[in-house]
């Protein structure tokens, strides 16, 4: 695959000193290579003069498909009647400027991925279909200098023409949303509007409101975040680069950090990105940047539809848009003029990618930040063990805030030992009394269960069978509201069982608790509070976890239940009470990063009880809360953790100190993922250095109806494993065999995976 550095007019200045026939394009494919097309004659060809960077459409096998021109040259080393043509350029220039294009050649080196599928990931639906770089014009309509020296009287016979000169006195600037109510006709009238020269229409890409900036006076900072905004004042104004971590307790105020310091770039004419986890995150925080730095802004996530999301990714590659807000795909907005990006909640799961291009956002985000040789700022209060490593060794620089921004103390934690206390439907006793209390005093109570549904099994008491999904190897759920069993792995759903399958038997169980069953029973015991559940299936509508979180924001709900949507660093304000259901789920499992992942779980979802001016209360059930991991859940100890962790971790050279690499393989036939991974493992270069597991299934073997295996890669050396992958890649991608299976075989490599199963 060829490696370039251009400027946007490289190429047009080499294509004058000799003509250039062939175009090397990557296409969004699966494979780890680019393609030699021939560029046609001038009068033969379609679009601008092709240039590096430029998408164009081109013929593969039966398809036609949009990939973008890596090199131009003047000839190619497969025979040049064999090649076929390009059908169109797309773009007059490149699409990627050149720091953005560094970021996406290393994403492809380092994570092994096809060149084609990265450029793919990084552009907007929209731009991958083939359409223009620019968004479409919207038509919009302001009075003209005759229109404002007219008598209105002139309109008294022509009653809609004048109704809508009248809407001028209250609007600067018209567009056809704002007649979208109105009379059928509108258009006919500002027609006349125009002709009679009242009125002139404009067509231009819809532009971003200016929002006017308040009174940085009157955001004040307590004097732990003015020390942090101080420590970080230099490395904002040096211009090069540096990555920070900000590890502040729950409720600390790391956002006031944060804007202080995108206040000073913004304030040098200079671009933000900020990453946030879930898009739920973005209404609250959308709401601060706008009263707080009142500059334009734009977002991206996955709840914008393809056009709004074209319109934010243009503005922002325009340089309009000073603050880009987005999930993990916002990476890679094309931010020309950027001047510092942070991390929300950097340690969250969601900025690992877990298909396609399985790139890790944060990661990522930090290899950009050192191309625009720009500061970086990664927050949280329970910092991913590779981040707080980082950051003990001094190769970052480590900021503190311990102490909450309203000075209340951290809530009191106390474990309830479900051995010893019955519990109902979830509901330990001690568990009710205290949500009673808290209720009888007007105050919230939030209650996190990490699991949907109204069961998660149901079970046959005469015979014992469970009902499980036949495609997986899992039980099907219990959805009992809508009378449907569903699987939370493949998707999969059908009617409730009424008998058992194996015996006939009607009497079935309903054994665990889900979110919908626990939310039943706090209606029948606290019928006059009011009760919202959010989780993925009461937020499945558009604009419906903003919805609700607002309301829960607002007070409007005295019991807030949900999933690990509520621990995502929301502020909720009156909420005094937090009970954690079910605490043990990941405890012990198998995967190595359970206990980190539990330990941040609890700790956020803790940290929304007493956040104003009372001392909040958090109640943990367990079946061993004799175990030490609760004994510094207790105290909010990270740090205690932490180190504990990185020793077993350094013991076991997992990472942060080893890296890991990850085959997966799947195949509808059950010994074929297998057979490939074998192969795959032969054609590995040995090396001392680098150790190759033997491929085993993966812990759940079957999933929507495919038998899945896996590969483990681990090293001391991060080079010494990447040389490992790519000479075995290499290899594999010759042998016939592995060409063979591959025919029923569907694999990835996963580079640092964070999920093992």
């Amino acid at each position: 695959m060829p490696a370039f550095k251009w400027h946007p007019a490289a190429s047009q200045q080499s294509r004058h000193a000799v003509k250039q026939t062939i175009a090397t394009v990557a296409v969004p494919v699966p494979l780890r290579r680019t393609f030699d097309f021939k560029i046609p004659p001038d009068q033969a060809l379609r679009g601008p003069q092709p240039c590096v960077g430029a998408r164009v459409q081109v013929p593969f096998g039966a398809r036609e498909l949009i990939g973008v021109i890596i090199q131009l040259k003047d000839h190619s080393e497969y025979p040049e009647h064999k090649l076929k043509s390009l059908i169109k350029t797309l773009d007059p220039e490149p699409v990627f400027d050149p720091l953005l294009w560094s970021v996406l050649q290393w994403i492809s080196r380092y994570y092994i991925a096809p060149i084609g599928e990265v450029l793919d990931t990084a552009l907007p639906q929209v731009l991958r279909k083939g359409n223009p770089l620019a968004p479409p014009v919207v038509r919009s309509w302001r009075l003209t200098e005759h229109g404002r020296s007219c008598p209105i009287e002139e309109l008294e016979r022509a009653p809609l023409q004048l109704a809508i000169v009248k809407r001028f006195m209250h609007r600067e600037v018209l567009s056809p949303i704002d007649f979208k109510q109105g009379s059928s006709g509108w258009r006919q009238a500002l027609a006349s509007l125009v002709n009679k020269g009242w009125i002139e229409e404009q067509s231009s890409v819809p532009e971003l409101k200016e929002v006017a900036d308040s009174d940085p006076s009157q955001v004040s900072l307590n004097e732990q975040q003015r020390i942090v905004v101080q420590k970080l004042q230099p490395l904002l104004r040096a211009d090069r680069f540096s990555t920070s971590l900000l590890h502040g307790v729950t409720g600390s105020g790391k956002t006031e950090v944060y804007f202080a310091a995108m206040r000073q770039v913004i304030k040098h004419g200079r671009q933000v990105l900020m990453l946030v986890p879930e898009i739920g995150l973005t209404p609250q925080l959308l709401q601060r940047v706008k009263t707080q730095l009142g500059c334009p802004m734009v977002t991206m996530h996955s709840g914008l539809n393809p056009g709004e999301r074209h319109l934010a990714w243009w503005h922002a590659r325009q340089g309009s848009a000073k603050v880009v807000i987005g999930t993990r795909s916002a990476v890679f907005a094309p931010l020309q003029n950027l001047g510092l990006i942070v991390i929300d909640e950097e340690h969250d799961g969601s900025f690992k990618q877990q298909d396609g291009v399985r790139y890790q956002a944060r990661d990522v985000a930090i290899y950009r930040a050192k191309q625009h040789d720009i500061p970086i700022v990664l927050g949280s209060a329970t910092p991913s063990l590779e981040s707080y490593a980082n950051a003990r060794s001094g190769r970052y620089q480590y900021l503190t805030l311990t102490a909450r921004a309203t000075s209340t103390d951290m809530p009191e934690v106390e474990l309830l030992d479900l051995n010893r206390l019955p519990s109902i439907d979830g509901l330990s006793p001690t568990m009710t009394e205290a949500i009673e209390a808290t209720l009888n005093d007007g105050k919230q109570v939030m209650l996190f269960l990490n699991r949907r549904g109204y069961a998660p099994v149901l079970y046959c008491a005469d015979c014992g069978t469970t009902v499980k999904c036949h495609r997986c190897d899992s039980h099907l759920t219990l959805h009992r509201s809508i009378a449907r069993m569903r699987c939370h792995h493949c998707g999969f759903e059908g009617n409730t069982n009424k008998q058992c399958a194996s015996c006939n038997s009607e009497r079935l169980v309903e054994v665990g608790e889900g979110t919908q069953r626990v939310e039943e029973a706090l209606a029948q015991r606290f019928p006059a509070a009011r009760l919202l559940r959010i989780d993925r299936d009461s937020t499945r509508r558009k604009g419906e976890l903003a919805r609700l979180l607002e309301q829960a924001s607002a007070g409007d709900a005295d019991i807030l239940l949900g999933t690990q949507l509520l621990t995502k660093g929301h502020d909720f304000p009156a909420v005094a009470l937090v009970g954690i259901l079910n605490a043990d789920q990941g405890l012990y499992s198998t995967d190595f990063r359970a206990s980190e992942v539990l330990f941040q779980q609890l700790v956020q979802v803790s940290g929304r009880a007493g956040r104003r001016d009372q001392v909040g209360r958090v109640l943990i059930q367990t079946s061993f809360p004799d175990d030490p991991f609760f004994s510094w859940v207790i105290k909010h100890d990270f740090n205690g953790f932490a180190q504990h962790l990185l020793k077993q971790r350094q013991a076991c050279n997992y990472p942060p100190f080893g890296y890991f690499a990850l085959m997966r393989a799947d195949s509808t036939h059950q010994s074929r993922a297998l057979q490939f991974l074998r192969h795959a493992r032969a054609a590995m270069p040995c090396r001392d250095d680098v150790q190759i597991m033997d491929p085993i299934p993966a812990p759940m073997e079957r999933r929507a109806g495919r038998h899945r295996a896996q590969l483990l890669f681990s090293a001391s050396n991060r080079s010494a494993l990447h040389a490992t992958l790519v000479s075995g890649l290499e290899q594999l991608a010759n042998d016939a065999l592995a060409t063979k299976l591959a025919g029923s075989v569907r694999w990835n490599l996963d580079i640092d995976p964070i999920d093992h199963y």
